[in-house]
This record gives C-alpha cells, structure tokens and sequence, in this order.
C-alpha cells in the first residue's frame, strides 16, 4: 500500500427486536472482518456506521443496502462494494485497496484515454458469483 485508505463500514446495529426490512445476517461477519483487516496495517482506518440511523453519511457515499464498504483514497477516489467479501471476492477486494491506495488505475492507458472523453455520470455496477 502506498496511500493511506478510509474503510468506511455500513451495517446495522444488532437488536434484540427483529425489524422486517431491516436484517443483515452478514453483518456481524463483515465488521469483525473489517476489523481484523484494519489491524493489520496503520495505513487502513476502518470507521463504522449504523445504516439506518447515521443517514448523513449514508447518503454523502450513495451507500444503498447493507453491509456496504467504502474505499477512501486521500486523493479522493471511492470504490463502494457490497456484502462480504469473501472467499474468492477476498483477493479482488484486497486488490482494490491496494490499487486505491495508489491513487492509478489499473486500467490500461488506452482505456483511461477513452474514459476521459466520457463527459456525463454513468453508473457502473459489477456483480459477481462464486460460480
């Protein structure tokens, strides 16, 4: 890692009461997770929010469901990733921290070249499978 990078966690906070709509088995999962992670380096600072009560933040990141993960470069970059990353998704997620940590793509410079002459939002989303 070069830079360092803000962990922002997006879960929910354990209840006693089970509110339909609002479960998160992997919740618990995702934060010790986090946390684990976080303690291995002075570089990552891991910072917890509550979903549905701190919506000032959640809005500010655009997070939509839970758990969301937020990527903080100091240059301002962002990458939002949702649910565990586990198993597999572990390596790419580990990957995506280090390369926002740089603060360069790692795309190729022909496909940044093209990327730049994009002049609107654009929504991207990936979604993966164990599969």
């Amino acid at each position: 890692m070069k830079g360092n990078v803000t962990i922002s966690l997006f879960t929910t906070t354990p209840s006693v009461l089970a509110i339909p709509g609002r479960e998160c088995p992997t919740c618990p999962e995702t934060q010790k997770l986090l946390q684990d992670l976080a303690g291995l380096s002075p570089k990552l600072d891991l910072k917890q929010y509550d979903f549905f009560s701190e919506t000032e933040e959640r809005d500010r990141y655009g997070v939509e469901r839970v758990p969301a993960i937020v990527l903080e470069a100091q240059a301002g970059s962002l990458l939002r990733y949702y649910g565990i990353p586990a198993g597999y998704e572990f390596a790419m997620f580990l990957e995506g921290i280090n390369s926002i940590s740089r603060g360069v793509s790692p795309l190729a410079l022909d496909t940044r070249k093209k990327l730049r002459k994009v002049n609107h939002p654009v929504h991207i989303q990936v979604f993966v499978t164990p599969s």
